[in-house]
């Protein structure tokens, strides 16, 4: 996507790049100053992600960004890094005091997009697989804490486990990239701090289990973090295996289950913060 004609203009962020969303980190070290501010708009939601649209019968809260001067290129380099071209389109809009910014548009806003629960105000910690989801496998965990012949407590936690991967490829796309392949992204978080902090919090011993397809040995370490995030993806991809061994398969999705639902929970309560507030500022021309 190319770059908007005026780069020197402040960013009216509505979405994922706003201070505390999952985006943020990605220009921080670029931003010289943000502040709140509110423009005349409608957002829309396709696929998780908010989309502005242009109008002047309602308004739209955001953070308008200032990068610092002779950043502005990178700042803008680095939204565009994740913000697929097919889905916006750079225009300018009028913020409050006459100021003018660059903001992103939706595009063909008419198809597959829906009003979001909060019209003014976007938050991707309200995403449902962040906050329903969760608390779906956190029930999914207290009622099957044994195994049973039936396999029901089994197939309840597969069902967690795959609701729980499910949340962290959205967490993943949202933050890493919009499009491309999920696995690439998921692996990225395995170089979060947050990720190798909680790891060695909740994970004591390590353990080992082998592909289903290949035979190939996966590794949980709790001091290796990109073993450990490919040992959880394993798990997810194996199938249940039949005989015997059944309950040894039941321990380790249990396990596997309680322990990536916290390392997940601190990922998100560390990701949805309020990034650098020393650089909030007041809306001034």
């Amino acid at each position: 996507m190319k770059l908007p004609d005026e780069i020197k203009l402040p960013f009216f962020a509505y979405g994922i790049f706003k201070p505390g969303q999952l985006c943020f980190h990605r220009i921080n070290e670029l931003v010289d100053k943000y502040c709140f501010c509110n423009i005349n708009g409608i957002l829309k939601e396709r696929d998780g992600i908010p989309l502005l649209i242009k109008s002047k019968h309602s308004i739209v809260k955001g953070t308008l960004i200032y990068f610092y001067d002779g950043k502005e290129n990178e700042g803008y380099n680095r939204i565009n890094e994740i913000e697929p071209d097919e889905v916006y389109y750079w225009d300018v809009v009028h913020i409050e005091n006459e100021i003018i910014a660059n903001a992103l548009i939706g595009k063909r806003v008419e198809r597959g997009s829906f009003d979001i629960e909060d019209l003014d105000n976007w938050d991707g910690m309200n995403d449902p697989l962040f906050k329903q989801g969760i608390e779906e496998i956190e029930l999914i965990l207290r009622e099957n804490l044994y195994f049973d012949w039936k396999y029901k407590s089994l197939f309840r936690l597969q069902m967690g486990y795959t609701l729980l991967w499910t949340a962290i490829e959205r967490y993943a796309g949202l933050k890493y990239h919009l499009g491309g392949k999920p696995t690439k992204k998921v692996y990225k978080i395995a170089d979060e701090p947050i990720f190798a902090k909680s790891l060695g919090k909740y994970v004591s011993n390590g353990r080992d289990i082998y592909s289903a397809t290949d035979l190939e040995k996966c590794t949980l370490d709790p001091k290796n973090p990109r073993k450990s995030i490919e040992y959880y993806y394993q798990v997810r991809s194996n199938a249940i295996h039949r005989g015997k061994v059944v309950t040894r398969d039941f321990d380790i999705l249990k396990s596997s289950l309680t322990e990536l639902l916290a390392i997940f929970k601190d990922i998100l309560n560390d990701s949805f913060r309020i990034i650098d507030a020393s650089k909030h500022s007041n809306l001034s021309r």
